[in-house]
C-alpha cells in the first residue's frame, strides 16, 4: 500500500527512507545557531553511522532511526512533503484523502483486515484515510467478519455502484451517438462489441480494451488518421489547415495514394463517370491532381462527414421519440436501434422499425396530433436545421382550424373517418426485428393495395387524416435522409472503423487450438533442442502430457486405458536416466495418471459407464 501511494517510485521511496533513517531527531532553528561553520560539524563518529551536532560548545550525538519499509511513518513523511510541495507550487494547503480500495472484501482474511484497520486508525490525525470496500453479497458480511471494536473505528456510509449494463449503454451513447467527431464503429465491430459484452462476460475492462485496440489500430496502421483531428471544424479552417499541411509536406503523395485506394473514393468516381461531362472532368481531376484532392475536395468531404453525424443524431432522437409516443409497442433500446440502423443502412434497406412507426403515425387521431407536434417541435429545436419550422406552423394552423369548427362539422368528419377505416393495411402489432424483412411478410400485391389506399386517403380523406398522412410522409423522408448509410459518404473510412477480423482474433481467442498446438509441438514451447532434431518420431524426452496426447491422436472413439498405459510406458522406458535410478513401475503409473487427469481437465477425454477401463475421445481435429 505504501509503495502504491508513492507511485512505485523507487527513488522517492529510497530518498524518503533515508530522510527518515538519518533525519535529525533534533530540529535546529536559525536563531539558535551561532554561525554556519559552528552549527553543524561532522566528526569521525559519522563514519560509524552516528551524527554529531555542536550547539553552544556541547556535543549531542544521535543514532539513526531505521524504519522498516512497511512502517507508516514513511507514508506520513511522504504525505507531509507532498503537501509542502503543493504549497510551494502556489496551491492552497489542502489535505487530500488517501483512498484504499478493497475490491473483493469476501476474499480477505478477517484477522488481517482487523489488524490493518486498527493500525491505520492510529494515524488518522496525520493521514486522512478513506476505505472503499466492495461487497458482493450483503453488508451483513462486514459485521460478521470484523469485530465490534474494529467496526467502531469506521464511519460507514453505504452506496451502490452502477450496473455494468447501465455503464455500457452510457459509454455507447457518449462515444458512438452523442459525440460528433470521435472514431466511430461500423456495423460489424459495433455488433461484435455488443455480443461479447452481453453474451459472454459483462466485462467492462474488455470493452475498454476493445475500444483502445481500435484506436491504436486506426492511428497506427492508417496514414489518413491524421485527418480525424480536423473533423468538426468549419470549411475555411479546414481548407487553410490542409493547404498548409500540403505546403509543408506533412501531406505527401502517399496520402493521396491512400485516399485513392479507399473503397468509398472508387465508388464516388464510378458515380461521377455515369453522369454529365462536367462530373467526368471532376473525376479526372481527382485522379490526377494531388493538390486539389488533398486540399479542396478533402475539406469538402470532412465537412460532409460532420453534417452527416449531426443528421444521424437527429434521426436517432426522432426514432426514440416515435417509440415513446406508442406505449403499447415493444420498445427497443437505443443501442439496438443504433445497431439496426447501421446494419440496414449497410445493405441499403430501410429499417422495418421506421416503417412500422410511420404506419402508426398515419393512424393517429386528431386529438393526439396537437401534443405530438408540440413535443416534435421541442426535439427539433435542439438542431440547427430550420427547414421544419414552416411545416410545423402550417400543421398547427390547420389544427386550430379543425378545433374551431362546429360540432356538426366535426361529426361529419368522424363519419367520414369511419367510412375510410381499414384503408390502411395493418401491419403486425409489434416492431419487427432486424432479421425480418418487409418482403417476407407482405406480398407485392399487398404493398400495391396499401399504396393505393394511401393515395386515396391523401385525396379524399378528412383534414386530420390528411394531416396525419403528411406528417408521416415528412417523418419518413427525414428519417430516410438522416439515417442513410455511412458508406454513402465519401472518405467515411477517416472516421468509421470497420476492421472486425482483428478484433475477433484478439478478443475472441480459441483456446482449444492453442492447447492442441502446444501439446503437438511442445519442443517450441519448452525450447528443447533434442526434441527439435527429430519431429517425426515420438521421443521419450518430451513432456508426459504431450507424449500421451500424441498417442491419443492415434486412438479411436473408445480408448482402452491399459493399452494406452502400456504404450506410454514403452516410450518413457527409453529415456536417459542416471545410474542407480532405474525406472520404477509405480513412477510410470503416477506419471500416466497425472497426464490422463490433465487431458481430462482440458476436455480431450471423459469417462464412460459402458466400459470402466475405457474413456471416450472428445476431439477429432488436429492443429
Amino acid at each position: 500500500m505504501i509503495e502504491q501511494f508513492m507511485n512505485h517510485d523507487h527513488d522517492v521511496f529510497t530518498s524518503t527512507r533515508k530522510r527518515n533513517d538519518h533525519g535529525s531527531s533534533l530540529k535546529v532553528n536559525e536563531e539558535e545557531t551561532i554561525s554556519h561553520q559552528e552549527t553543524i560539524q561532522h566528526n569521525d563518529l559519522a563514519e560509524e553511522g552516528n551524527t554529531s551536532y555542536q550547539l553552544g560548545g556541547s556535543y549531542i550525538t544521535t543514532k539513526p532511526v531505521k524504519l522498516a519499509s512497511h512502517d507508516l511513518q514513511i507514508l506520513v513523511g511522504w504525505y507531509l512533503e507532498t503537501i509542502e510541495q503543493r504549497q510551494l507550487n502556489g496551491n492552497k494547503k489542502e489535505w487530500p484523502k488517501l483512498v484504499v480500495i478493497l475490491e473483493d472484501f469476501e476474499s480477505f482474511d478477517p484477522l488481517l483486515l482487523q489488524d490493518f484497520m486498527t493500525i491505520i486508525s492510529e494515524y488518522r490525525v496525520q493521514l486522512p484515510f478513506v476505505f472503499i470496500i466492495g461487497i458482493a453479497t450483503s453488508t451483513e458480511i462486514l459485521h460478521q467478519s470484523l469485530t465490534k471494536s474494529t467496526i467502531c473505528l469506521l464511519r460507514i456510509e453505504k452506496f451502490w455502484l452502477q450496473q455494468s449494463d447501465v455503464w455500457f449503454n452510457r459509454v455507447l451513447d457518449k462515444i458512438f451517438i452523442e459525440s460528433d467527431f470521435t472514431l466511430k464503429f461500423g456495423a460489424k465491430p459495433y455488433k461484435f462489441l455488443l455480443d461479447h459484452f452481453y453474451l459472454f462476460d459483462f466485462s467492462i475492462s474488455k470493452v475498454k480494451a476493445s475500444v483502445k485496440y481500435a484506436l491504436m489500430h486506426h492511428f497506427y496502421s492508417n496514414p489518413l488518421s491524421i485527418f480525424l483531428s480536423l473533423a468538426g471544424q468549419p470549411y475555411t479552417t479546414l481548407l487553410e489547415t490542409v493547404t498548409r499541411w500540403y505546403q509543408e509536406n506533412i501531406i505527401t503523395v502517399d496520402h493521396a495514394a491512400h485516399v485513392r485506394m479507399l473503397r468509398s473514393f472508387r465508388q464516388f468516381i464510378e458515380d461521377l463517370e455515369d453522369e454529365l461531362d462536367k462530373n467526368r472532368q471532376l473525376a479526372l481531376k481527382l485522379l490526377n491532381d494531388d493538390c486539389y484532392l488533398m486540399t479542396e475536395q478533402l475539406a469538402t468531404w470532412l465537412v460532409d462527414l460532420g453534417r452527416y453525424q449531426r443528421h444521424f443524431q437527429r434521426g436517432m432522437a426522432l426514432l426514440q421519440f416515435l417509440q415513446s409516443q406508442f406505449p403499447h409497442t415493444k420498445k427497443k433500446t437505443r443501442r439496438l436501434l443504433y445497431l439496426e440502423q447501421l446494419e440496414n443502412s449497410q445493405w441499403g434497406t430501410q429499417a422495418d422499425t421506421i416503417q412500422y412507426l410511420v404506419t402508426l403515425v398515419r393512424k393517429m387521431e386528431a386529438t393526439a396530433l396537437e401534443p405530438f407536434l408540440e413535443q416534435l417541435t421541442n426535439i427539433l429545436q435542439d438542431y440547427d436545421d430550420n427547414t421544419w419550422k414552416d411545416k410545423m406552423t402550417t400543421w398547427q394552423h390547420q389544427l386550430k382550424t379543425w378545433q374551431s369548427a362546429s360540432d356538426q362539422e366535426k361529426a361529419k368528419m368522424k363519419q367520414k373517418e369511419k367510412r375510410l377505416e381499414g384503408m390502411i393495411v395493418s401491419s403486425t402489432n409489434r416492431i419487427p426485428t432486424s432479421m425480418e424483412s418487409s418482403s417476407s411478410r407482405q406480398t407485392k400485391t399487398a404493398e400495391k393495395v396499401q399504396e393505393n389506399a394511401f393515395a386515396q386517403l391523401r385525396e379524399k380523406g378528412t383534414l386530420t387524416s390528411k394531416m396525419a398522412m403528411e406528417i408521416a410522409d415528412w417523418l419518413q423522408s427525414i428519417l430516410r435522409h438522416d439515417l442513410r448509410s455511412y458508406t454513402s459518404i465519401p472518405a467515411h473510412e477517416l472516421i468509421y472503423y470497420t476492421h472486425v477480423k482483428l478484433h475477433e482474433k484478439s478478443f475472441a481467442p480459441q483456446p482449444r487450438g492453442s492447447i492442441q498446438t502446444a501439446l503437438n509441438q511442445s519442443q517450441y514451447y519448452l525450447n528443447c533442442d533434442c526434441c527439435q532434431q527429430d519431429r517425426q518420431s515420438l521421443l521419450p524426452s518430451e513432456q508426459d502430457t504431450s507424449l500421451l496426447y500424441k498417442l491419443y491422436l492415434e486412438c479411436g472413439r473408445m480408448i482402452n486405458l491399459y493399452d494406452w498405459f502400456v504404450a506410454f510406458g514403452c516410450l518413457i522406458e527409453r529415456e536417459h536416466r542416471p545410474d542407480g535410478h532405474p525406472l520404477d513401475e509405480n513412477e510410470v503409473q503416477a506419471r500416466f495418471i497425472r497426464s490422463v487427469a490433465e487431458l481430462q481437465f482440458l476436455g480431450f477425454i471423459k469417462s464412460t459407464q459402458r466400459k470402466t477401463d475405457h474413456v471416450i475421445r472428445l476431439t477429432w481435429s488436429n492443429i
